[in-house]
């Protein structure tokens, strides 16, 4: 089927967008930032956005360069980025002259010095920031992950609402001597997605004219009509919002996609009492959009927001949400990454339809405890209960505040190797290279006190590099850009006449990623108990069995195996648990006032750096072998929660969630339970949650699925990135890994 060429299909290569890109940037190089990025917006972005495709019910389709501007990695890149070797990999397959050559490799030399992270912050930070956060404890790249933005904003002024909003900034700039260079990027940045909706729909238009499908082609039609509507008015539909509402997320390169029930709930309602929609054709719309989420592959993100208090017109919302939930059912792939907050007193049905929706063997919605995490966000953010309200677990499960707040979390600590290098006096326990602080040598450690006021050290010594390195970051990010489509849609920034990441939005923050925090809390128990308490070996001797990989120490791994481990509701261990956690994570929110933050918060979530951070550490004294995975989230490592199901709840709920941004668990329960025992299940978790659980992450699924996928791992790659949160890129691991990965869940 072939189409028109449009503004969105100009007739360029790859590279020649990209050299021009390049020569627009070089040409405003030195003029406002805003503006800048607005040209550069203007010169990138409308060959990125790809064709329709016939099914599709909304437009918008993305791929991304490896030249380019963006927020995320997984929308392109952090600010303005080049990847040199897919750069060359393109020039190698493409039919270049010797003159066009040398133009891609003057341009590959001149983004050196100007990427954001790679040019601009890296190769100058001060030696000693950079070295103390870019190890294997502590590892810190740049990006701006994390933007959460109020769409429901977007979706009542539409973009002439905006417009006008930023005509009556710039006029205040004026006045007052603002920056009025700024509200001209904003406005310039609108009108671009103003121009991609309607050669959208024209797009559409010419399709239809081509297409012998009545059904098709009535579909293009009324779709052109909507991208019509919503680049010169603010919508009226259902289908105009979701429109308008996807075309902005792909253009901005944020990944998650708000409190959907909020900004469309209204819309659905309005559309079903009006007769514009039946709840059928209302799925419909539904489900190609989850698909067009799955076809843009964002893995790590992708949420959708459903429940919780803070909504307005909540009736709607939850007729809404329920038909998101549908949509999930139905449309059986990972993406998108449905999330349910809930509270005592909310509409029952939205819960047993999750649960309905989980026990199909869905993982989503993931649920989250409003009674529970609101309070601890009020305290953890220092902000009031409206602002609260606005959580939303984004990405891994790190929170953030609907169109309120902007926090990245940019950092990756691992607290099991901390200890390692705590018991090497500074070395890394693999490689035995020099690594963090030198705390002692083993005979220094007579106590457990003294071990553990060690272990403590290190961590604040790397906190407080993370947290110096964050706010370096922030500075460099706001003299290269002004994230203009991110920043419309945060709170004050508009007001303020400042982008998010230049204090322009209300509460400012950053988010550190932790690791290990359950292995090291293992091992400072099995090290208390069998070391210090019934002195069952010395701390040198264990550290020459961890040295080892326990070869020829089969005995003292058999005692640390079998030392208490969390998720047992075992006092002894979910103590040290409940301290490990406590320190870095009032520690780490300590930092926010000394940098300037309003708030700087760690997590302990899932993704697959459970898996690279586990290869870089050395065995542990948990009886962890050497390179093998860390416990994932707030979780017990596999197979060491062996007293049931109430005694795992027991210890995941004593940790306190009031100073920290999210702690994700993951729940297996088998599909007979779901099925044969559901009374049962609700109770269960509705007694976790009355005892402070804040989140959980159930994945149903039977043995026999667990057994055809270790024979299969690539034809099973959802169910096994769903089964505890292994890893996204499951995919990417080797057969080896794969295996070992579902044998731990069966096993």
């Amino acid at each position: 089927m072939s189409t028109s060429p449009s503004k969105i299909e100009l007739a360029l290569t790859p590279i020649e967008v990209e050299l021009n890109f390049t020569q627009t940037y070089q040409l405003h190089q030195h003029e406002h930032p805003a503006l800048r990025e607005a040209h550069c917006l203007r010169a990138l972005f409308p060959h990125l956005f790809d064709p329709i495709q016939k099914g599709d019910l909304f437009a918008g389709r993305i791929h991304y360069l490896p030249v380019g501007f963006g927020l995320e990695y997984a929308s392109g890149g952090a600010g303005y980025y080049c990847y040199a070797e897919q750069v060359r990999e393109q020039m190698a397959q493409a039919e270049l002259s010797d003159s066009q050559r040398q133009q891609v490799e003057e341009m590959i030399a001149f983004w050196a010095e100007e990427d954001t992270i790679s040019g601009k912050l890296i190769p100058h930070l001060p030696p000693e920031l950079s070295e103390a956060t870019s190890n294997r404890i502590a590892d810190m790249g740049g990006r701006l992950s994390g933007v959460v933005m109020d769409f429901d904003r977007l979706t009542r002024l539409g973009l002439p609402g905006l417009l006008a909003e930023v005509e009556q900034g710039r006029l205040r700039a004026q006045q007052s001597g603002g920056d009025v260079a700024l509200y001209q990027g904003f406005r310039m940045a609108l009108e671009l997605l103003a121009d991609i909706s309607l050669d959208y729909a024209r797009q559409a238009r010419q399709m239809a004219t081509e297409e012998q499908d009545e059904a098709w082609e009535i579909e293009l039609l009324t779709m052109a009509d909507v991208l019509e509507k919503i680049a010169v008015a603010p919508p009226e539909t259902m289908r105009e919002a979701a429109q308008l509402a996807w075309l902005y997320s792909l253009i901005s390169s944020v990944v998650n996609y708000g409190r959907m029930d909020v900004y469309l709930g209204d819309f659905y309602v309005h559309d079903l009492e009006s007769g514009i929609l039946t709840e059928e054709r209302a799925l419909a719309l539904l489900q190609s959009l989850w698909r067009l989420m799955v076809v843009r592959k964002i893995i790590f993100n992708s949420r959708v927001f459903l429940g919780g208090y803070g909504r307005r017109n909540e009736a709607n919302a939850d007729r809404f949400a329920l038909l998101a939930m549908e949509a999930t059912r139905t449309v059986i792939e990972i993406e998108p990454q449905l999330t349910l907050r809930f509270y005592a007193g909310m509409n029952p049905a939205l819960m047993a339809k999750a649960l309905d929706v989980i026990g199909e063997g869905r993982t989503y919605p993931m649920l989250f405890n409003d009674d529970v995490n609101v309070p601890a966000v009020m305290k953890g953010f220092g902000v009031g209960r409206e602002a609260a309200e606005q959580y939303l677990p984004y990405g891994c499960g790190e929170y953030a505040l609907n169109g309120l707040s902007f926090g990245s979390p940019n950092c990756g600590f691992n607290l099991l190797k901390v200890l390692e290098v705590v018991l090497h006096n500074g070395h890394d326990g693999q490689t035995g290279q020099p690594l963090g602080l030198q705390t002692g040598t083993l005979d220094s450690f007579t106590t457990y006190e003294l071990l553990w006021g060690a272990y403590k050290r290190q961590i604040e010594f790397h906190t407080e590099k993370l947290a110096d390195r964050h706010a370096l970051e922030y500075g460099v990010e706001a003299q290269s850009a002004a994230w203009l489509f991110a920043s419309l849609l945060l709170a004050d920034c508009l007001e303020r006449g400042k982008s998010m990441v230049d204090g322009g939005v209300r509460y400012r923050g950053g988010v550190v990623e932790t690791f290990g925090m359950i292995n090291a809390a293992d091992s400072l128990a099995a090290i208390k108990l069998l070391v210090y308490d019934k002195k069952l070996m010395t701390l040198p001797e264990l550290v020459a069995a961890l040295d080892t990989n326990y070869e020829g120490y089969e005995r003292q791994r058999l005692l640390l195996r079998n030392a208490p481990k969390y998720g047992n509701d075992l006092a002894y261990v979910d103590e040290i648990a409940q301290q490990v956690s406590d320190h870095i994570s009032r520690y780490t929110w300590q930092q926010a006032q000394r940098i300037g933050f309003d708030y700087f918060l760690i997590v302990n979530i899932n993704n697959y750096a459970n898996v690279t951070f586990g290869k870089e550490s050395a065995a542990s004294a948990d009886g962890r072998r050497n390179g093998d995975p860390l416990a994932n989230g707030n979780t017990p490592t596999a197979g060491n929660d062996v007293c049931g199901v109430t005694a795992f709840l027991n210890s995941i709920v004593k940790l306190d969630p009031s100073y920290h941004a999210g702690y994700t668990h993951n729940m297996k329960f088998s599909k007979s339970m779901f099925r044969d025992d559901r009374p049962k299940l609700e109770a269960l978790l509705k007694g976790y949650f009355l005892n402070g659980g804040t989140q959980a992450m159930i994945t149903v699924v039977g043995r026999d699925d667990l057994e055809a996928a270790m024979r299969e791992p690539e034809k099973y790659r959802n169910l096994i990135v769903r089964v505890g949160g292994f890893s996204a890129r499951f995919v990417e691991l080797s057969r080896d890994i794969q295996v070992d990965l579902i044998q731990r869940t069966l096993y």
